[in-house]
């Protein structure tokens, strides 16, 4: 199971990938949020092809093993990203403040970005979002 959690002043955004008996299912939820006017929305898909979520799962074990040494000056800009995995391997979690262009996070926040863009259908809403929570 992987779960995202991205946190910001406006609003927050939860992205859960779980293994059902043979296949692996995306959810994602945006809270009820004030500065969107929304009440919330979810968008649900089932995942047919696993490549690209073995190689999340990598580039999550990757950024774990050996985190991007920051570049600058790290600020919260007021956006958190949590990144937990449990696998049969292992069980790690990632906390992701500022993140560097052209690192193993920058990699991984692009895929997981992707494969959620993929999975919904190219949802111009959600794509919408998942540019304001994820860039």
């Amino acid at each position: 199971m992987i779960k995202i959690e991205i946190h910001t002043l406006a609003g927050q955004l939860d992205i859960e990938i779980k293994k059902n008996e043979d296949f692996y299912i995306l959810l994602v939820i945006l809270s009820k949020s004030q500065y969107f006017q929304e009440d919330g929305r979810v968008w649900s898909g089932k995942i047919e092809e696993t490549e690209k979520l073995f190689e999340i799962v990598n580039l999550i074990k990757e950024c774990y093993r050996k985190p991007s040494v920051p570049t600058r000056i790290t600020i919260n800009d007021g956006r958190l990203i949590k990144i937990n995995l449990k696998d049969d391997e292992s069980q790690i979690a990632l906390h992701l403040i500022d993140i560097d262009e052209n690192t193993n996070e920058s990699e991984l926040i692009q895929k997981i970005k992707e494969l959620t863009i993929e999975i919904t259908g190219n949802d111009a809403i959600l794509q919408d979002y998942l540019d304001i929570f994820m860039d």
